[in-house]
């Protein structure tokens, strides 16, 4: 794919000389976090393509960093860096679990593994009954085929690549306009109708595309 992976990095400020950030800013679109708490809000709204949580480096298990990273981001990759010591079995929360010693080159082969698999799903996005194509911006909803707008197969794009899970409206915002203004949000809650009016059954009582009070929106995928 022409766009570099967005790769969240979550480490120590203390890493220094062992941080992995600077091998993996020349790969990859990279998202520095230094501490749990900010990296579980980067998560949120930048909705990496790839999580690398190094708990090694925080001097921490990382274990319920890695659990609420994974309620939050059902779907993504995600990367865990244990110490070597700690006795851990099985892969938990995480996609992956590495450990010390590790090497810059064997964690981007591992990150390369993820991104692969997403770049050979092409512009084709399937949750579900719904099936979106990026390229042709059409979505697919059960055996009826609906043309959508740039910004409405954006809309659609990031819901489809994270079903199940709650997006915030500035999430969504920040996605699909490119912006960071919230003074007018009525463009999403226009948009968002019409996405309903597209893949709903009854858009005034959404069951597929749900609100989520206070918060944003998530897809809940229909049976294929």
């Amino acid at each position: 794919m022409s766009d570099a992976a967005k790769v969240l990095l979550i480490e120590s400020i203390r890493a220094n000389g062992k941080s992995f950030a600077t091998a993996l800013g020349k790969r990859y679109d990279l998202v520095l976090a230094y501490s749990g708490k900010q990296g579980i809000s980067l998560a949120q709204s930048m909705l990496p393509d790839v999580v690398v949580l190094d708990a090694a480096s925080m001097r921490t298990s990382g274990d319920r960093i890695c659990r609420t990273l994974r309620a939050s981001l059902p779907e993504t990759p995600i990367i865990h860096i244990r110490p070597s010591s700690d006795g851990q079995e099985g892969p938990g929360e995480a996609d992956v679990v590495l450990c010390h010693p590790l090497t810059w080159r064997k964690l981007v082969n591992r990150i390369k593994r993820f991104v692969e698999e997403r770049d050979r799903q092409g512009e084709v996005l399937q949750a579900g009954a719904l099936r979106l194509d990026m390229a042709k911006r059409t979505l697919l909803v059960g055996e009826q085929e609906k043309p959508l707008t740039p910004k409405l197969a954006g809309l659609a794009g990031l819901f489809l690549k994270h079903p199940n899970t709650v997006i915030a409206r500035k999430t969504l915002i920040q996605q699909v306009w490119h912006t960071d203004y919230m003074g007018d949000t009525r463009t999403l809650d226009v948009h968002i109708r019409w996405l309903r009016e597209i893949v709903e059954e009854d858009p005034a009582h959404p069951r597929i595309i749900k609100t989520v009070r206070g918060v944003g929106y998530r897809l809940v995928p229909p049976a294929p």
